[in-house]
C-alpha cells in the first residue's frame, strides 16, 4: 500500500540573495506571538502582524495603531511612562536591559494584562538578535491567557 504525501507545500528554497532584514520580516509575520525587534538602545525597529493587530485592537482609539508601539519609538521608554508602574513592568524592562547588556542570555517572565473588559496573561520572552552587527533583542508575548485559566480553577 502506498502512503499518499501531504498535501502540504514545502517551504521555497532559501533565497542567499535576499536582504536578511527581509526574510526576518517573513519570519517574524509567520509567528502567532506578539513580536519585536528592538535595537541596542531598546528602540522599536521591526514589528510583526500579531503584534499591530493586538495594537489596533486594544489601543484606546481602535482601529489605530497606538503612539508607543511603532517603528521608532523607544520601548523601554514607553513602558516606563506609565502612572501607575507595575512591578512586572518594571521587572521586563529590566529584563531587556540585562539581555541588551549581555548581563543574561535570555529573559522570561509571566504577567497579567488586563484590559477594561478582560483579563488575559502573557509570558514575555527576551532573546539577543544582533540588528545591524550591534546588539538588539527579540521580544515575543505569548498569550497564556487559556493555561492560565486552567491552573487557576
Amino acid at each position: 500500500m502506498k502512503v499518499p504525501f501531504s498535501d502540504v507545500n514545502s517551504p521555497p528554497a532559501a533565497d542567499n540573495h535576499q536582504d536578511p532584514k527581509e526574510r526576518l520580516r517573513a519570519m517574524l509575520d509567520a509567528l502567532p506571538d506578539i513580536a519585536v525587534v528592538l535595537d541596542a538602545q531598546g528602540v522599536i525597529v521591526m514589528t510583526n502582524i500579531a503584534w499591530r493587530h493586538y495594537a489596533q485592537t486594544y489601543n484606546s482609539y481602535p482601529g489605530m495603531p497606538a503612539n508607543d508601539s511603532d517603528v521608532g519609538i523607544n520601548y523601554l521608554e514607553a513602558a516606563l511612562q506609565g502612572e501607575h508602574q507595575e512591578d512586572s513592568t518594571l521587572r521586563a524592562v529590566q529584563g531587556i536591559r540585562d539581555v541588551l547588556s549581555g548581563h543574561m542570555e535570555a529573559f522570561c517572565l509571566n504577567y497579567p494584562c488586563h484590559t477594561a473588559d478582560e483579563q488575559h496573561w502573557f509570558t514575555m520572552t527576551v532573546t539577543p538578535l544582533a540588528w545591524d552587527n550591534t546588539p538588539g533583542v527579540l521580544v515575543t508575548h505569548t498569550d497564556t491567557t487559556p493555561r492560565h485559566r486552567l491552573t487557576r480553577r
